[in-house]
């Protein structure tokens, strides 16, 4: 039978044991918990998150939604006094994502291209890549907005050139040749034989997406933070196209923010930064509400009254607007991307003119801009871990009347931005992913209780230990009390 000095010691000292490590681990366990999660998510080739950023798994969709201009005889009737769109599809388009030619340098970034795919999903789409959409001929608009400047005897002959080869600023095909398979235009023909002509269109055919399916180097290749230095850079671009700065000027111009996949924790940061290829500069995405995606809570990002503001009410803004030619600076809410696009005056919005100036919005029929239509971004705060991702802009083109270039000025209104097409890039957080979200964050915040568990145990198992001490020194046997012997002595004592 274990006596009660034995059974007391072993409780004081598991309980002493559970103590120091439940209280130890307690402290520590944030800082352990955040450093192992760093040495996931740093980017190397042994990282759980290499596999994950090098050909990303979760599903992911492109919609596209044309614009097909329902009154094009009125227009040219001269009897329109709007220009009546209707929006069709979605046209819906399976995306995979796939990093290629990398190079680890030895300053924490690593050199990529990412090479994109894109396949029709018919069963997910609203109509046919063989429907026809009547819009405007990128094609002439982007010439006479090339000769807006020149000299009127040049405008009139380019007018003459172009009316031998259209008969009107209006162009009728399938959704697959103005999204991906291109649109063969004589005035292309020509283009290419002419190479000392001021208009610099390098491609073959039009098509909004024309020889990107499956192109390594459309988007450019990138410089990247690996996290590995500073992990709070970790996804950063640094350069792209080997350069720290685009075509846009002063603090516009700068390569920041990430490409959307990988993000160092977030804790309560008021903004993040998106760099998108497709425009050639970055969006700041303003923090909106906390939301739950399948049962992980995060908070939402989305594109505020400040994107596309161009300087209006937002000053820090105005290096997105020419400052040589301000006849460019639109009113708030669309973006002027035709030095990113070979010079066509092509500018960028939120869907359906959402939350734009009436100026423009005013001029066009048939639009419904809704909430959703925004772009957005929700991040799990403490993994730093993408939950959904809804990247929505809108294509539009800039026709201005310009003398002498007759076949251009045709719409009814002799100023107007005209919505071509728009498209949501969808990325939703899957359940696979989401219960390997699950696990870290149960990690994060279970453990901690565990360990207050295991203190509190400890401090029971110890407090049992001292008490039983304390009932043994309490308690003599019955046979010699404990202060027997001292009485005795005492009596001895005195009768001597």
């Amino acid at each position: 039978m274990v006596s009660s000095g034995k059974k007391s010691g072993c409780l004081m000292g598991c309980g002493s044991v559970m103590v120091v490590v439940g209280a130890v681990m307690v402290i520590f366990w944030p800082t352990l918990f955040f450093n192992q999660l760093k040495s996931m998510m740093i980017l190397s080739e042994e990282s759980t998150s290499f596999s994950i950023w090098r050909e990303v798994p979760i599903p992911m969709y492109l919609e596209c939604y044309m614009f097909n201009i329902t009154n094009v005889d009125e227009i040219i009737a001269r009897t329109a006094k709007t220009v009546q769109v209707e929006q069709l599809g979605p046209y819906v388009f399976r995306e995979s994502h796939t990093k290629v030619n990398l190079t680890w340098n030895d300053n924490s970034t690593i050199t990529f291209y990412n090479q994109r795919y894109w396949h029709f999903e018919p069963e997910m789409s609203n109509g046919s890549l063989t429907d026809s959409i009547t819009s405007l001929n990128p094609i002439v608009v982007t010439i006479a907005y090339f000769m807006r400047n020149s000299h009127p005897l040049i405008k009139v002959t380019v007018d003459v050139f172009l009316r031998t080869l259209h008969e009107h600023m209006f162009l009728s095909a399938p959704v697959a040749d103005w999204l991906f398979n291109g649109i063969d235009d004589p005035v292309l023909k020509i283009v290419e034989h002419f190479p000392e002509l001021p208009i610099n269109i390098p491609y073959d055919k039009f098509g909004w997406f024309y020889e990107r399916n499956g192109s390594r180097e459309y988007d450019g290749i990138m410089l990247m933070n690996t996290g590995a230095a500073d992990f709070s850079k970790l996804g950063n671009i640094e350069k792209w196209k080997y350069s720290n700065t685009t075509m846009y000027r002063d603090e516009c111009g700068e390569v920041r923010g990430s490409t959307g996949e990988l993000w160092a924790p977030e804790i309560g940061q008021p903004e993040v930064t998106i760099f998108a290829p497709d425009i050639c500069t970055y969006l700041n995405l303003a923090k909106n509400e906390t939301v739950s995606v399948l049962g992980i809570e995060g908070m939402m990002y989305v594109a505020n009254d400040s994107v596309f503001d161009n300087g209006y009410r937002y000053p820090r803004m105005a290096c997105y607007c020419d400052e040589v030619r301000d006849e460019n600076c639109l009113p708030p809410g669309a973006l002027n991307v035709s030095s990113c696009r070979f010079g066509a005056p092509a500018f960028v919005s939120r869907p359906h003119f959402l939350r734009m100036d009436s100026y423009y919005p005013s001029k066009i029929s048939g639009l419904n801009p809704t909430e959703d239509m925004n772009f957005r971004l929700a991040l799990e705060m403490y993994t730093g871990m993408p939950l959904t991702v809804s990247a929505q802009l809108q294509i539009n083109l800039l026709v201005r009347h310009i003398g002498g270039i007759t076949i251009n000025n045709q719409l009814p209104d002799a100023d107007t931005l005209m919505p071509m097409f728009w498209f949501r890039q969808e990325v939703r957080m899957n359940e696979e992913y989401a219960s390997l979200a699950r696990f870290a964050l149960n990690l994060r915040y279970y453990m901690p209780v565990g360990f207050y568990a295991l203190t509190g145990i400890g401090v029971i198992l110890l407090s049992v230990g001292i008490w039983i001490i304390l009932q043994k020194l309490l308690r003599s046997p019955e046979s010699t009390p404990i202060l027997s012997g001292a009485s005795q002595e005492d009596v001895s004592v005195t009768e001597r």
